[in-house]
């Protein structure tokens, strides 16, 4: 009897302590601190869902570790669930997810929420988001999981995030200005969003070709030039970019040239301008390389282009030069650089050389081609130290001045070409050419 007795009030005693561990875990708070929002592109979205997961004996983390004793509450009573975010429409490829900075990880799931196969686009952690690119338009459905730590102040918590938007990334054209003054040089850039086939441009002002933006995703960049005797007027540049087309107006502005005369020896013109057949020589050697086919593809050349002689400019670009009292005035298409017979001649940028040879009016000639159809062009050198498929870089010697072809003594003809145009190499030479971006 006394057995009975006694194991009932064994009983009794563990009622009474399974009662007041169900009251402890009733009543037991979890230490809870403001839910924080989570960023997609500047749009803020609150937890749809989270819990708190309070230990209840509060042990040590090495006890926790094997005897984890945990209270599960949910995040909707310490701040208001707003549920899902319609972030709207991003016209990017990429989005910048900011989670709170003192969140201890974060995990992400990335859905097209239409799609019946492979739904899932990309998941991981929040470096794997700094890394996705998106590669094709539409809707998509973004669910953040961002986890806390417990601490000394609040219990370990999950809480999840959703965002559903749309990503329609279209192609983007851009003009380096809208106004030219003879003699320049305009970019033009396509961003070509998802777009599998390059743009292409046409304009009447001369061969033009896009040519891929070096680091760039999917980004393209051709470069337009207005020579000096392109009239003052108002011009279209168009670009064909998937199946939409963009168009720049662009106004040219008259330059203000210089005006030469000078007597030039007859036994020089008759040693080259008069010789039979040197005009037909010209048009072969040169003339041809204003040609597609003497494109490169791609952009070789690498900084600020550099004058490759210092020395006394003889000769400006585009200057009406009048010769032996002519009426008529020719045009210069560089600039001449007095300087010794036999100096150095360096290239002014990263290119491929195209040409190199005896021109009967222009000497001892080299052709640099730097990419997209813009080639700088050498004159009159005594000596010539490259070949034609040569690649060099800024600063390779070349060859020497010298005073060949139709020249009355020593000096550069320094030349920049597009195509068939001409254009002043000053601002490729100070920097201030739209090439480099100056947009």
């Amino acid at each position: 009897m006394k057995k009975v007795k006694a194991f009932g009030v064994i009983v009794m005693i563990l009622l009474l302590l399974v009662g007041a561990a169900a009251v402890y875990y009733v009543l037991l708070p979890a230490r809870t601190f403001d839910v924080p929002a989570v960023t997609l592109e500047g749009q803020n979205a609150q937890a749809f869902s989270g819990s708190w997961h309070t230990r209840l004996l509060r042990q040590p983390e090495w006890l926790a570790q094997h005897i984890p004793v945990v209270k599960e509450s949910s995040a909707e009573s310490p701040a208001a669930v707003t549920g899902q975010k319609d972030a709207g429409t991003f016209a990017q490829k990429q989005l910048a997810l900011d989670i709170p900075a003192d969140a201890d990880s974060c995990t992400f799931e990335l859905l097209r929420p239409f799609e019946s196969v492979n739904p899932v686009v990309a998941e991981g952690d929040l470096s794997d988001w700094e890394d996705f690119r998106f590669s094709r338009n539409g809707d998509y459905c973004l669910t953040v999981n961002v986890h806390y730590d417990e601490d000394d102040a609040a219990d370990a918590a999950d809480f999840s995030y959703q965002f559903n938007f749309t990503i329609d990334v279209q192609p983007v054209v851009t003009f380096s200005s809208d106004r030219a003054v003879q003699g320049d040089i305009l970019r033009v850039t396509a961003d070509m969003g998802f777009e599998t086939e390059a743009p292409t441009i046409e304009s009447d002002l001369g061969l033009c070709a896009f040519i891929p933006i070096e680091g760039s995703d999917n980004g393209y960049e051709a470069y337009v030039p207005v020579g000096y005797s392109q009239p003052a007027s108002a011009r279209d540049i168009i670009v064909h970019a998937g199946s939409r087309d963009f168009t720049g107006h662009v106004v040219i502005v008259p330059a203000d040239f210089e005006v030469e005369r000078f007597d030039m020896p007859q036994e020089t013109i008759d040693a080259t301008m008069n010789v039979p057949g040197a005009g037909e020589d010209y048009k072969q050697k040169l003339g041809t390389l204003a040609e597609e086919r003497y494109i490169v593809w791609e952009k070789l050349w690498d900084g600020q282009f550099i004058q490759p002689v210092e020395g006394v400019i003889t000769s400006s670009f585009g200057l009406y030069r009048y010769i032996n009292g002519s009426a008529t005035p020719s045009r210069h298409q560089g600039i001449d650089i007095a300087i010794a017979e036999g100096t150095p001649v360096p290239a002014s940028n990263r290119g491929q050389v195209v040409f190199a040879d005896f021109v009967i009016m222009t000497g001892n000639t080299v052709v640099i081609e730097h990419g997209a159809g813009l080639k700088t062009i050498y004159m009159h050198l005594s000596e010539i130290d490259c070949e034609a498929g040569d690649m060099v870089e800024q600063g390779d010697i070349i060859g020497l001045v010298g005073t060949t072809g139709y020249s009355t003594g020593p000096h550069l003809h320094f030349e920049v070409r597009i195509g068939d145009q001409s254009v002043s190499p000053w601002p490729l030479i100070d920097g201030t050419s739209d090439i480099y971006g100056n947009e």
